[in-house]
């Protein structure tokens, strides 16, 4: 570790605001940063982990390929930090930042508020701050401008990834296309069967429906204790059973109602005649 760093981990830098925060968020964040979820896609190109031109196998966690003027033109490349131990380990070894240096117009260090503080960055380096609300990130330290070189080794991988990346978000909107076809038929077809029956049937099925909720089973899978399915001869009794049982026991609350408004005339009278002696 260098002396550098000593006095780095001697005066930490304040905790951080968000807690728990991984990469993979933090990127998801910074691209609606750059492009506002549902608006015009064509104003930059956004390349997760794209790898350093050269033999080197460093990525940087995202890069941005401006292509309006009024949007910022240039190659911006991101490097995302959610730990304090990840930016000291980055500023022991900037090998990754050194790979993408030369190749990009802007570099910057993403995080999360209070990891990294702006004295600590390296010269020409930007800072970017996670917002704890809202979409866009908060620049506490302007990157330096200058004119990234354009290698064709870099063509070729921004040229490959940004195709590859193309080709899968058409794949994902051809299945994404796909399962909502195949709702819309299944809907079709069960709107175009309901109109082909006629309505005494419909009405039939609907109770049937209903009755089959109510038990909590289709009647197709009602068993007995052996496991014998149960016949319509059987479910006929078992119904007519219970018919017979939902009459005796409305016949019972009416009897009760009955019972209860005489008792209660009669407890009338009787408060009548008490003032009449």
């Amino acid at each position: 570790m260098t002396a550098a760093q000593d006095t780095l981990q001697a005066a930490p830098a304040a905790k951080p605001k968000l807690a728990g925060v991984t990469t993979a968020a933090v990127r998801e964040a910074l691209i609606k940063h750059y492009r506002k979820p549902g608006s015009d896609r064509s104003g930059e190109i956004l390349i997760a982990e794209p790898q350093a031109p050269g033999r080197t196998v460093r990525r940087c966690d995202l890069l941005r390929i401006g292509m309006w003027a009024s949007r910022g033109t240039g190659i911006d490349a991101h490097e995302i930090k959610v730990s304090r131990s990840d930016w000291l380990r980055e500023l022991d070894d900037p090998a990754k930042a050194e790979a993408w240096w030369p190749y990009c117009s802007r570099f910057w260090i993403v995080a999360p508020p209070g990891i990294i503080q702006p004295g600590e960055l390296p010269e020409g380096w930007g800072l970017m701050e996670l917002p704890s609300n809202g979409r866009r990130f908060k620049v506490i330290v302007q990157a330096a401008t200058k004119v990234p070189e354009l290698t064709v080794p870099l063509l070729v991988e921004l040229l490959r990834r940004a195709d590859n990346q193309r080709l899968g978000e058409m794949d994902r909107m051809r299945e994404r296309h796909r399962r909502e076809l195949h709702r819309a038929e299944q809907v079709g077809r069960e709107t175009a069967e309901r109109r082909s029956i006629p309505p005494f049937v419909q009405q039939r099925l609907d109770l049937l429906e209903r009755l089959e909720a109510a038990i909590g089973m289709e009647l197709s899978a009602w068993r007995d204790s052996q496991g014998r399915q149960i016949t319509a001869p059987e479910l006929a009794a078992v119904l007519d059973d219970a018919a017979q049982n939902v009459t005796a026991y409305r016949r019972m609350q009416d009897a009760e109602r009955v019972r209860s408004a005489l008792l209660s005339e009669v407890r009338r009278l009787a408060a009548q005649l008490e003032r009449i002696q």
